[in-house]
């Protein structure tokens, strides 16, 4: 509870508070209780405090009164000052009120004559409008009796003017005035616009039902009205091109159509001109180019008497530009021969197109300018038009029948050695052409590595040709030296674009067997190699459909036409400057055959080798055509002799031809492939099923190259027969050895019924007999001639050991290996894993490996 304090304490504290405006800092003040008895002595104490103030106030005043007085006597003025200035503030609103109700006498006033002033512009400005409107009444009054007197030019002329009226009349656009005399001003206009059409109409007449067109040069009705006068009023009222344009769309119609279009019947609208009038006058037979250019000559002539320039020279610029496009691409295209014995009739043309252009020129028609162009152009339309023509050709050619087939010869001579005479020596003579082919690879031509005493090498399929170019032969065997070989893709871009890069890197075989470096060993024996040579004539058959001679005709036509259009006679000649550009025409025939020939040539089942055998044969008459050009009598005159250079064309169509062949190759030889790939390498081949699956896999590999033979028989010359099959027939021999010598362990049921497989595939070897001389007499040496499979086929020596190694001994193998030339198709290697797949292990087994390694030491 707070400390008691005395009340005269108390009564001070609080006391200083009030005159000083403090709060009281002591602890004992502030929480003391202030007792009703002490109030008494803190009111006394304030009463004191306040009498204080009160006497020190009026001390304070007695110093300070001088200065009070001054101030009251100021402030009595300043009063007075302030009396005075409400008296003139007084008076200068008095007065501004006065000021106030004049300017509003005067505003008064000011209104009363604005609006009389407003009252004399608005009538001023009526009678203004007024005399306008009638005016313009009077003017629509003149332009209706203009019209009703047919006076067509006046007509048109017040039109415009009440038109202009209107249009600067102060009556606005919206009023009802203005509104009803635009109303009056169409109507007027639509009247002379009727006006003008009737009178157009009974000066121009076109009746699509009669076919004529009756051009008047006047019209008689109030008053007489000419061409001119209607062809002017329309061309004020930006009529005149309109009717120009129905007046050309009515000539089109029942004049230039006709005459243009033939019917079925081979007959054209005839026309004739009769005073004002040409109308289409029955039909005719006539289609010739100078009869058209004569009726259309006549056709200019008459609008050009007939019509006003200013109707005449618009027309021509609407009716000339469609006219002359529709008989340049027309008549006139049709009039350009592909054929030069007709050039006297087209030179005929050309200038009936001169004179033609000439009549637009003196009537100052348009269309000269196009016509001089095109007949100026005629080399280049007649190119483009031969180019066409010849190229219709054939799209027309490959779209017929492939044709009977039909038997072609191919001839070559060639040096070649007396050693290459080896069949000869064999009782081969007939089929001293059984080599010449361009084969897939050298191997494929090679006798056999077992009679060159040389060790089996890598086999390179690359099926390309069955004959090659002689010429290519040294660059050939250069590559295969360098061992730069390439396959032949698929995949051929029938325009031949890029062939260029892969002619010179595409495999060629050579058309005799390589000569062998060392002198070839017979059962080991060394032969001697006579050096002498002689010439021999190599000549074979092969089929070729009818196309090839097609094209052939339609790619020397052009050629000589060159020389026709070449020569120094024909200078006169207007298509001369296209020989150069005709050079060209070839090449784009040859591209369009490659581009379509592969869809056509699917029509026979074997397509691809008759577009081998064409390719080849049109090549090869090319060639000789290309060799033979420079020297041809056309081409000894005096004068520049055309450059024709056929061979890039020529080698893109034999690489096309040769990758036909090559597809087909790839093709026979997969399906070859997947046929064998059914015994399954030859696993369990005596076991069911496998067994049943080994012999239909040989089966019908055995079937598919004889039914091959049979269907590429008819085809393919005799060599390049047996070298297709003996490339095929590799392939299969070649992956039977892979299989039989990939087997870890053969037993002897395994081994025997591996050797039947073998002989069957043996059988083919009835394939590949030489090709016998129907003329020559037959003796008994010729019997019983040699088949040619080791020549065709390069490991057929060797498939035929694999096949003697399976039925034979150990003992046996050793004979063949040391005595039968069995090392010179089996590497050593190889046939110890042979034999240790073939025997058991056991003595004999070791001493015969041993014996085969120490062999080859």
């Amino acid at each position: 509870m707070p400390s008691r304090s005395s009340g005269d304490y108390l009564s001070n504290a609080i006391l200083q508070s009030v005159e000083d405006g403090r709060y009281p800092e002591d602890e004992g003040v502030i929480s003391a209780e202030l007792l009703p008895s002490a109030l008494k002595g803190l009111l006394d104490l304030l009463e004191q405090a306040r009498a204080d103030v009160k006497a020190s106030i009026r001390e304070l005043s007695k110093i300070s009164a001088p200065d009070i007085d001054g101030w009251i006597s100021q402030a009595k003025r300043l009063r007075h000052d302030i009396e005075d200035s409400q008296q003139l503030s007084h008076g200068i609103v008095a007065q501004a009120d006065e000021g106030s109700q004049l300017q509003v006498v005067v505003d008064d006033a000011a209104a009363k004559v604005g609006l009389l002033n407003g009252e004399v512009a608005f009538n001023e400005a009526l009678a203004g409008i007024l005399q306008e409107i009638k005016e313009l009444q009077s003017t629509l009054a003149s332009v209706q009796g203009a019209t009703v007197d047919y006076r067509l030019l006046d007509a048109v002329s017040l039109l415009q003017e009440a038109e202009r009226q209107l249009a600067s009349t102060r009556a606005g656009r919206n009023t009802r005035p203005a509104e009803l005399l635009g109303k009056k001003i169409a109507d007027l206009r639509v009247a002379v616009e009727k006006t003008l059409t009737d009178s157009w109409d009974s000066i121009i007449h076109i009746d699509a039902t009669s076919s004529l067109i009756s051009i008047q040069h006047e019209t008689k009705r109030s008053t007489t009205t000419d061409i001119d006068t209607v062809a002017t009023a329309l061309a004020k009222l930006d009529l005149l091109r309109s009717k120009i344009i129905t007046l050309r769309r009515g000539i089109d119609d029942v004049v230039i159509t006709p005459r243009l279009r033939s019917q079925a019947d081979g007959t054209v609208a005839s026309l004739v001109t009769e005073e004002n009038v040409i109308r289409v006058n029955g039909r005719s037979s006539d289609l010739s180019t100078a009869k058209l250019l004569s009726d259309i000559r006549m056709l200019v002539d008459y609008l050009s008497t007939n019509l006003p320039p200013a109707i005449a020279i618009p027309l021509s610029e609407i009716l000339m530009p469609g006219l002359i496009s529709r008989l340049k691409s027309g008549p006139l295209l049709s009039s350009v021969p592909t054929d030069l014995e007709d050039i006297a009739d087209f030179q005929h043309t050309l200038d009936l197109v001169l004179r033609f252009a000439n009549t637009l020129d003196q009537h100052g028609w348009q269309g000269k300018a196009s016509l001089v162009e095109w007949t100026n152009q005629s080399p280049r339309v007649w190119l483009d038009k031969r180019r066409e023509t010849s190229l219709q050709q054939v799209r027309k050619i490959l779209l017929k029948d492939l044709g009977e087939p039909r038997a072609v010869e191919r001839i070559e001579t060639q040096t070649v050695l007396r050693d290459d005479d080896m069949f000869a020596a064999n009782g081969c003579n007939d089929d001293w052409n059984a080599n010449w082919s361009d084969g897939d690879n050298e191997e494929d031509l090679n006798l056999g590595s077992s009679q060159h005493g040389e060790m089996p090498g890598e086999v390179v399929e690359e099926d390309v040709s069955a004959w090659g170019l002689e010429d290519d032969i040294a660059e050939e065997s250069n590559e295969r030296r360098n061992g730069q070989t390439e396959d032949i893709t698929d995949e051929t871009d029938a325009w031949g674009w890029g062939d260029e890069d892969d002619i010179a890197g595409s495999p060629k075989g050579p058309n005799l067997p390589p000569r062998p470096a060392q002198p070839p060993k017979v059962n080991g024996r060394t032969t001697s190699i006579p050096s002498a040579g002689h010439q021999m004539t190599l000549k074979e058959t092969y089929n070729i459909t009818a196309l090839p001679e097609q094209i052939l005709a339609i790619i020397v036509q052009a050629i000589l036409d060159v020389e026709k259009l070449s020569h120094p006679n024909s200078e006169v000649n207007p298509l001369a400057p296209a020989s150069e550009a005709l050079l060209r025409l070839p090449g784009l025939v040859l591209s369009l055959y490659r581009a379509t020939a592969p869809n056509f040539y699917t029509r026979s089942i074997s397509g691809n080798m008759f577009l081998y055998n064409d390719c080849l044969y049109i090549s090869e008459q090319l060639r000789k055509y290309n060799q033979d050009y420079p020297s041809r009598p056309t081409n000894k005159t005096p004068g520049p002799v055309p450059k024709l250079n056929l061979e890039p064309d020529i080698l893109t169509l034999s690489l096309f031809g040769k990758r036909a062949y090559g597809k087909e190759m790839e093709s026979q030889r997969q399906i070859l492939s997947d046929l064998l790939d059914g015994a399954q390498g030859f696993a369990n081949c005596t076991e069911h099923p496998f067994a049943q699956e080994c012999d239909l896999a040989i089966s019908s590999t055995v079937d598919r190259l004889r039914n091959l033979c049979a269907q590429w028989k008819p085809v393919l010359s005799h060599s390049a027969l047996l070298q297709s099959l003996g490339s095929l027939l590799s392939t299969v021999i070649n992956k039977i050895i892979v299989d039989v010598e990939d087997m870890p362990d053969i037993s002897e049921p395994e081994s025997q019924r591996l050797a039947s497989f073998c002989n069957r595939v043996a059988t083919l070897e009835s394939l590949f007999l030489p090709e016998t001389n129907t003329s020559e007499p037959t003796t008994p040496a010729k019997e019983t001639p040699i088949p040619l499979t080791a020549v065709y086929a390069p490991n057929w020596l060797k498939f035929q050991y694999l096949a003697n190694i399976l039925e034979s001994s150990l003992v046996d193998i050793k004979y063949l290996w040391t005595e039968a030339g069995l090392s010179l198709e089996f590497g050593a290697e190889e046939l110890i894993d042979l034999i240790e797949a073939l025997f058991a292990d056991s003595e004999h087994r070791r001493r015969a490996i041993g014996e085969i390694r120490r062999g080859t030491r």
